[in-house]
């Protein structure tokens, strides 16, 4: 793959300094993960089969969200803040100016500029270009994962609020369908939906755990008469 030449640069670009020895690293991994799923949604045969350039692809995924780590060095944003909020269209603009002045001459001129232009284009949902598709659809997977907990983990840790607010952030959030919608408006083909359906299904069985470990839950249910009553097991 002739993207892997500017891997390390994106890593470089996209891991914020927090002091002369650590890195925040949530927008690289984030960029480095969507990368790897272009590659394989690309694949598959409702989606991709073959046709895309997997070149531009992992260029454009490595760059797409780069807008985050040019504001952030213009001092807009603290560490915990990248990724709270959908990426806006000049964002991606940034992300694609970087990667044509940052990485552009490590890849041919060709596809530098379809990199780019699938990464402008990919926040549209009317878009033709495959490339700008198979970058959204990728990106949307990634919400869907369990890294939407640590993503919202980290975000309320930062702002001093409890566990319990993300549970039951999560309980809302199925009452009014949230998931489902966006379920329904995040993807154009049945695989990556049934993709992101069991992803989803994944993160609901994390956050239950939660909501029944957190205070103990789970003990106390034990002690309900229906378990206090259940023959003793065999020894």
């Amino acid at each position: 793959m002739q993207a892997e030449r500017i891997i390390p640069l994106a890593r470089q670009l996209l891991a914020i300094p927090l002091d002369d020895v650590r890195s925040d690293l949530w927008l690289w991994e984030h960029s480095e993960r969507v990368m790897h799923l272009t590659q394989w949604v690309a694949a598959l045969p409702d989606v991709g089969a073959g046709r895309a350039d997997l070149a531009a692809l992992a260029a454009a995924a490595l760059f797409h969200d780069a807008g985050w780590a040019a504001e952030f060095r213009q001092g807009k944003w603290q560490p915990w803040q990248l990724l709270t909020r959908p990426t806006n269209d000049l964002q991606r603009e940034l992300g694609a100016a970087m990667l044509l002045d940052e990485a552009g001459h490590l890849l041919p001129a060709p596809t530098a500029r379809l990199a780019a232009t699938a990464i402008r284009q990919c926040n549209d949902r009317r878009t033709d270009l495959l490339e700008a598709r198979i970058l959204a659809e990728s990106e949307a997977l990634d919400e869907f994962g369990v890294t939407y907990v640590l993503r919202q983990f980290r975000q309320y840790q930062a702002e001093g609020r409890p566990l319990e607010q993300l549970v039951s952030s999560w309980q809302r959030q199925q009452e009014y369908r949230y998931w489902e919608v966006r379920l329904a408006d995040s993807f154009h083909h049945a695989s990556t939906r049934q993709l992101a359906a069991q992803r989803l299904a994944s993160v609901g069985a994390f956050l239950e755990a939660l909501r029944t470990t957190r205070l103990g839950d789970d003990v106390r249910e034990r002690l309900q008469p229906q378990h206090l009553g259940a023959a003793p097991e065999n020894r």
